[in-house]
């Protein structure tokens, strides 16, 4: 068969509109010996029906046609229109319980039960044994005041629960002993704890005012999101975010504006972070070797009076890096570019001479 081979479905079930007197309700019980030729659930239509009239033979109601043809066609269309039944417990002793792998729509029409067991004849909406709860929706109220509230099948069976009441005392939401997962928002009032759990096994408290994912293996409910938690610098249960999560997930300490004990607050050189011209002259000479021992570089600029064009030579780490040659103004000087010194690195000016004075300048 092929998904093009869909019949038409059935709009009406057969002989919709035929009166009561044209259309027999089909009673269980055989009806021979009762009302000849009349049709039954167990007979069919009788044998005196299939005998000619001329040797005592009865012929079929009609109204019998009518009756059979549209109780099979009103199942029909039910289903066709995508209809389940709710558990019928007269019919479930009359075929021996529904079988393994039925569904029934629940008497709340929220959602449907799915049998786990062969000749299942526990009502899936007050018992769970045998079944299991399948394609729920919606939102179950639950109150919790002055003792625990055991959870029928039906209730159980719904996604989301939501407690609420004045609780007197520590209390237990008990749940059936079956493999489900459910969200749970704790609304109930009053300092005390509310745990989720089965009638034997361990369970989970409920953090007020929060909702709390949960499930069950069929014995113990466990938080659903705890292996999550756990692994969150130990803590379980609610977790609101602290200084040392934050660094532990960035694997460094931030820096912090409004209190920054522990972090760099001198100059980093260059003219940031507070750093000046600073005439050094005092403590400077020539062909002298300094180290910048700072952890940032720095900048070196010189001026020298000259008399003459020879050159004068900077040094760092013993490398020249710079000719400052005389130059002619109204008074004649030689200028060394300001030049940049590595954090760690030496340097040392060879300067003309016969130069009279000089000024040093750092940036650091």
């Amino acid at each position: 068969m092929q998904s093009t081979n869909i019949p038409s479905k059935i709009p009406l079930p057969f002989a919709n509109s035929a009166s009561s007197t044209y259309k027999n309700t089909i009673p269980t019980a055989s009806q021979i010996g009762i009302t000849n030729g009349k049709a039954s659930l167990t007979d069919g239509f009788p044998p005196l029906t299939f005998q000619a009239i001329s040797s005592g033979g009865v012929p079929p109601f009609g109204a019998d046609f009518n009756g059979i043809l549209y109780e099979i066609t009103a199942i029909q269309q039910w289903q066709e229109a995508g209809g389940f039944f709710p558990f019928d417990a007269t019919f479930a002793a009359t075929i021996g319980g529904y079988p393994k792998g039925s569904i029934l729509q629940s008497s709340s029409f929220s959602g449907l039960w799915v049998s786990t067991i062969e000749n299942n004849s526990n009502n899936p909406d007050i018992t769970g044994t045998g079944w299991t709860s399948f394609a729920w929706e919606g939102t179950q109220a639950i109150t919790v005041t002055t003792a625990d509230v055991t959870l029928t099948n039906l209730q159980s069976a719904f996604p989301v629960l939501i407690a609420s009441g004045a609780m007197t005392a520590a209390r237990n939401i008990i749940f059936p002993a079956i493999t489900g997962e459910w969200i749970v928002q704790n609304n109930t009032t009053g300092a005390y704890n509310l745990t989720a759990k089965t009638a034997s096994g361990t369970g989970v408290t409920l953090t007020q005012g929060q909702s709390t994912y949960i499930y069950c293996d069929g014995t113990n409910i466990y938080f659903a999101d705890s292996s999550k938690v756990a692994s969150f610098n130990g803590r379980t249960g609610a977790v609101t975010l602290n200084a040392t999560d934050v660094t532990t997930a960035l694997g460094y300490t931030p820096y912090n504006s409004t209190n920054p004990a522990g972090y760099i607050t001198k100059p980093t050189g260059l003219g940031w972070n507070g750093t000046s011209w600073q005439d050094v002259s005092g403590s400077r000479a020539n062909n002298t070797t300094y180290t910048n021992s700072l952890t940032y570089p720095i900048m070196v600029s010189i001026y020298t009076s000259a008399i003459s064009h020879t050159d004068s030579t900077f040094y760092i780490n013993g490398v020249a890096v710079s000719l400052f040659p005389f130059v002619e103004y109204v008074n004649a000087q030689s200028v060394v570019s300001p030049i940049i010194v590595p954090a760690g690195a030496t340097y040392s000016a060879s300067l003309y001479s016969g130069a009279t004075s000089f000024a040093w300048f750092e940036l650091r």
